[in-house]
């Protein structure tokens, strides 16, 4: 649910209870409950003046906790993590025998040798490696699942 939220917020200003409901195939109500308990961590849930029909109350915008726990916004470990296994599959692919050495060898540093350092590095551009994308405690149930309604997003 919240990365149907988040796939939709990339197209719009705004969207609805029923725009995630018809994307995920939940109910609204469950789709209403499940944005509450994620208001104000991951979404800015605004409910309107409907006489408790969720129809339209909608969410105006994912915090950046939100696309770290769909994985929009990769973490400064998991961007490092990455790195390194690109690395090493460029290194795969390389014919030249230096330069495939070269690429081991920083793959190798990148996973192992300097991986807390780049990780350090990484986080003043990405935010603390911390903030792994997970739910805080209290949360995790609800962002979890709502992180893994199936929606392909």
């Amino acid at each position: 649910m919240l990365n149907a939220a988040v796939a939709l917020l990339e197209h719009s200003y705004m969207v609805t209870v029923s725009d995630i409901a018809g994307r995920t195939g939940l109910d609204q109500a469950d789709v209403a409950r499940s944005l509450d308990a994620l208001d104000p961590m991951y979404v800015d849930f605004r409910k309107t003046e409907t006489g408790g029909d969720p129809t339209f109350w909608y969410v105006h915008k994912v915090t950046p906790e939100a696309r770290k726990a769909v994985g929009q916004w990769p973490t400064a470990e998991s961007l490092i993590d990455r790195l390194a296994r690109a690395m090493s599959a460029e290194a795969e692919g390389e014919e030249d025998i230096e330069r495939q050495y070269q690429l081991r060898q920083a793959a190798g540093l990148l996973a192992e040798t300097v991986h807390d350092v780049a990780v350090r590095v990484a986080a003043t551009i990405t935010g603390p490696s911390g903030s792994s994308g997970a739910a805080p405690s209290g949360a995790a149930g609800v962002a979890g699942a709502a992180a893994d309604s199936g929606d392909g997003a």
